[in-house]
């Protein structure tokens, strides 16, 4: 029985990762501030740990203890790269930097979950692992999160290039799936299941490459496990790109709603400090060399699906 520890286990994508892992029958220490999926607690291998990342010494404690470490947790809402960036940073980045420390010190493989919004607005797409990332000024809250997510990757690389650590890093295209909380998907579904309408800013003609957990999960199993993926970042995503208010429209059709759209701008959604990036699609070409993966889930299919999950949760 292989020995797994799992920062933000209760998270979204977190969560989903526990149960893939305790079904094929490992030990799971999870590790979160929030206790909010009980069903991880029907499994005899799962070992809650209700903390912070930021307790350094129980961090370090059960890195030790684990045989691989799968770093998720962090705070990637975009409401709170503006509220909150000190806290941002403190988690995604510092926090971060600390886990990356341990698991060098420990000689424990990591995987690292990052974002597409390290390539910030470069415009030139598809995004591609080796090109550029081009972000906003640091007076700009909004970019807080990604340059957090950047400097670790560095660092990751840095430990790497003296042969100190083992690490994949996974850079994760807007995934939606039962359980997401407080991202446009999951918003949309939850006000058309409220009959509440749904509210998008500036026309809604951002486009996003939307992935179903699912898919993320299988891309997950097949990177970690193969050690020719080890020291490499790869984009996980889907390659169609959809558009903010087409998505709005998917979800209004596929549920028994009274909700209209309604059009609001930037400053209104998140104020003043706010920077849009306006399109964002992976290149998955080096993915699918290494491990054969592609997405196989529809949007429309991973809609109803979290439609399901909303009216029977």
């Amino acid at each position: 029985m292989k020995k797994y520890l799992v920062t933000g286990a209760m998270g979204f994508i977190g969560s989903h990762w526990c149960e893939h892992l305790l079904k094929q029958g490992h030990k799971v220490y999870g590790i979160d501030i929030y206790n909010s999926y009980p069903k991880l607690h029907e499994y005899d291998n799962f070992i809650f740990i209700q903390d912070s990342i930021t307790n350094y010494a129980l961090m370090k404690e059960y890195i030790n203890k684990s045989d691989f470490v799968f770093h998720f947790a962090s705070i990637a809402e975009p409401k709170q790269y503006i509220e909150s960036p000190r806290k941002v940073i403190s988690v995604a980045g510092i926090a971060a930097l600390s886990i990356i420390d341990f698991c060098r010190m420990a000689e424990k493989k990591i995987m690292f979950t990052s974002t597409s919004e390290i390539y910030g607005k470069n415009p030139k797409l598809p995004f591609n692992e080796n090109d550029d990332r081009v972000l906003g000024p640091t007076s700009t809250k909004r970019w807080c999160y990604s340059s957090s997510k950047a400097l670790a990757e560095h660092y990751l690389y840095a430990c790497a290039d003296t042969k100190e650590l083992d690490f994949i890093i996974v850079r994760l295209f807007n995934v939606y799936g039962p359980r997401l909380k407080g991202r446009v998907v999951s918003n949309f579904v939850n006000n058309c299941d409220n009959d509440e309408d749904i509210y998008i800013n500036e026309g809604g003609k951002q486009t996003r490459a939307f992935t179903y957990v699912d898919d993320v999960i299988s891309a997950f199993e097949l990177l970690y496990t193969n050690p020719n993926c080890l020291n490499n970042d790869f984009n996980i995503g889907n390659t169609k790109e959809t558009s903010i208010n087409d998505l709005a429209k998917i979800v209004l059709d596929l549920s028994n709603t009274k909700s209209q759209i309604i059009e609001l701008k930037n400053s209104e959604f998140y104020g003043k400090s706010y920077e849009d990036i306006n399109r964002r699609v992976p290149d998955i070409s080096k993915i699918e060399k290494f491990v054969k993966w592609k997405p196989k889930i529809s949007l429309n299919e991973g809609i109803s699906k979290m439609i399901a999950y909303s009216k029977n949760k």
